[in-house]
């Protein structure tokens, strides 16, 4: 495991991303998959300007994402920047729950080649469509 906080969010965010490193490295436009182990390992420094790209390819937050390896790799910068923006509010969920919900869960983000966060955000959106239905059909 890598000392760098920055190597191991990105190694976070492609092990839930459900894609493979080849994929990611097209959709990033690397030409070649290798630089995702290298940016995994800490081995390479994500470049800066790839983090949109890289984040619209894991679903991981871009800001995020630029916070942690600005502070990684240029802190005075970073401190310089963020002393002049509102500062974002973050939030992440950890789910506990039975193993077999868990495997099924990543097995179906897999499967839709879509990260957990946007599982999870169109499993949310069709249960308030059919609750919103529901509670139509309720009222009829």
């Amino acid at each position: 495991m890598t000392d760098s906080p920055t190597a191991r969010l990105i190694a976070e965010a492609i092990d839930a991303s459900g894609k493979t490193q080849t994929e990611i490295a097209n959709e990033v436009g690397f030409e070649r998959s290798n630089v995702i182990s290298m940016l995994k390992t800490g081995v390479m420094r994500m470049p800066i300007e790839r983090i949109p790209a890289f984040s619209r390819a894991t679903g991981i937050d871009p800001l995020m994402l630029t916070r942690v390896a600005m502070t990684e790799y240029m802190p005075e910068t970073w401190n310089a920047i963020s002393q002049t923006v509102e500062p974002v509010p973050e939030a992440q969920i950890n789910i506990r729950g039975p193993q077999p919900a868990v495997d099924r869960f990543k097995r179906l983000c897999g499967a839709e080649r879509r990260t957990y966060f946007e599982t999870l955000e169109r499993m949310m959106d069709v249960w308030e469509a059919r609750f919103d239905q529901l509670i139509e059909e309720q009222r009829d």
